[in-house]
């Protein structure tokens, strides 16, 4: 009977806990504190503000304290109630029932029982729509917590990037920031394939999720991830596109060294583009330390590579800071490329307002291209309307004065790539895109072929205004005209 009435008592702890909301408060204790941890590292916070929002971020700490606190004493109250009442009872001694709670075999046994039980409770509790946020967003409260510090302050990574820099000072080598390769384009366009495919080649090394969160010291990051991380199996990305990534796959983080560098550029709801007059000594030779870094860390490369959707606003400062860079711009039918960034701003609008993380997340990578972390590049002379953004000409009208930017300020550097015709006839241009970037060993692209998939037909667009449309579909042949396979004619500004 004492085995029984331990076990009852162990439902009720349980029992208490979970009514009270014992895992919500310690979360939200453990989220008191990381917003007062990043408070304090803001350096853009005023001393006033920080001490104000510290002293308030105290007062709730307390509380949260006290009354996880009584939490705990009523649940081993219930608990010790329902033992003693037992004994009480006389169905045991309690001398008898303390033996055996104190024994291994029950210490054991009623810890496994526990755990299982709360797991159980949890699953539940939260259904298929919590299970699919943590799909898409796989990051526990610890992961969380360590990268909302390190996104906190931009000037803490650079700091930390320049410490690596005197640290592997004998490991980098400024041959590897030679001819690198830039890959760009709005996005949905294909620029993901196009780094996956290339970062495979043993020439080329690309920032990977190794090197988050502290991506602007990617050698200390990579020696970190190989003692504390496991590659493991790869899942689907966030975007819900079939990609499939793991620790060891390349991304975009680049765009976090220009947010450290360039903090005006995105202190509104939208950022400016940048020219070949926008240059910073310290930033440039910021920029071709981390290129070097990264290829440090893939053993055998001997160039730097990147994507970057941002950097087609940037295209004329690219060419005058590595005058022997290769750009590739992949072009894909405008058609299929709004549609497809419509339902990417609404699924990450969804996600963002179910779990503010990844929100935080994307913002602090440098992605501002969906959701509720939209903020639009300004391309042409008119902003966009961020409230028509979940309306398919909002896009139409973006990717049209995107790529009018791209064709007018693109230089001899810039190669376009017609993704559409990259996946159907992969045999007969991958070789013309290794020549294009110069890669040394040509016939080791051929590997790409294998990632490609013929495209599904252009998709009807009745929501979209048939007049962007028409400019649409005019600005893409005159990009594809442009582009590797095809009869090149020289780049000019398409006419309103």
């Amino acid at each position: 009977m004492s085995v029984a009435a331990l076990c009852l008592g162990l439902v009720a702890f349980i029992a208490v806990l979970r009514i009270l909301h014992a895992q919500q408060v310690a979360g939200g204790i453990v989220e008191t504190t990381q917003h007062a941890l990043a408070v304090m590292m803001n350096s853009d916070i005023a001393d006033e503000d920080k001490e104000a929002q510290v002293q308030r971020a105290s007062i709730k700490l307390l509380g949260g304290f006290f009354w996880i606190t009584g939490i705990g004493a009523a649940a081993i109250g219930a608990s010790v109630l329902i033992v003693w009442g037992g004994a009480v009872l006389g169905y045991y001694a309690v001398d008898q029932a303390i033996a055996v709670a104190l024994g291994w075999p029950f210490l054991l046994g009623s810890t496994a029982a526990a755990i299982a039980l709360w797991i159980g409770l949890d699953k539940l509790r939260k259904g298929p729509v919590q299970d699919a946020t943590r799909a898409e967003v796989p990051y526990g409260p610890l992961d969380k917590a360590v990268h909302d510090f390190a996104f906190s302050s931009p000037e803490r990574q650079v700091r930390l990037g320049r410490f690596e820099t005197r640290f592997y000072r004998r490991r980098l080598d400024a041959e590897t920031v030679q001819r690198p390769v830039f890959i760009t384009s709005l996005p949905r366009a294909g620029t993901t394939i196009m780094l996956e495919g290339l970062a495979r080649l043993p020439h080329f090394a690309s920032a990977t999720y190794q090197h988050m969160p502290f991506t602007l010291s990617p050698l200390l990051s990579a020696n970190f991830s190989r003692i504390f991380r496991k590659a493991g199996n790869k899942n689907e990305r966030a975007h819900g596109d079939g990609i499939e990534v793991n620790m060891d796959s390349p991304e975009a983080f680049e765009e976090m060294l220009w947010m450290a560098f360039w903090p005006q550029h995105f202190e509104g709801a939208y950022i400016p583009p940048w020219s070949a007059e926008d240059r910073k000594p310290e930033f440039e030779r910021f920029l071709r330390t981390h290129m070097s870094k990264i290829v440090a860390t893939k053993a055998g490369a001997t160039r730097y590579i990147s994507k970057n959707n941002a950097n087609i606003a940037r295209l004329e400062l690219l060419e005058a800071l590595f005058p022997d860079a290769s750009i590739i711009v992949p072009i894909r039918n405008p058609r299929a490329q709004v549609q497809s960034l419509l339902r990417q701003h609404r699924r990450f609008a969804d996600l963002h307002a179910r779990e503010p993380f990844a929100r935080r997340y994307m913002e602090g990578i440098g992605h501002f291209e969906f959701g509720a972390a939209l903020r639009p590049i300004e391309f042409g002379t008119r902003r966009p309307d961020l409230h028509t953004a979940g309306q398919i000409d909002f896009w139409l009208r973006y990717w049209i004065d995107a790529y009018q930017h791209v064709l007018a300020t693109a230089g001899p550097r810039t190669i376009f790539v017609d993704h559409d015709a990259l996946c159907s006839e992969p045999e007969r241009l991958l070789p013309e895109l290794a020549a294009s970037i110069e890669l040394d060993e040509q016939d080791s692209i051929a590997t790409m072929a294998g990632l490609l998939r013929a495209p599904h037909p252009a998709p009807d667009l009745p929501d979209a205004s048939r007049n962007l449309m028409q400019r649409a579909d005019i600005l893409h042949e005159e990009l594809c005209s442009q582009a590797i396979g095809s009869a090149r004619a020289s780049i000019g500004k398409v006419i309103q």
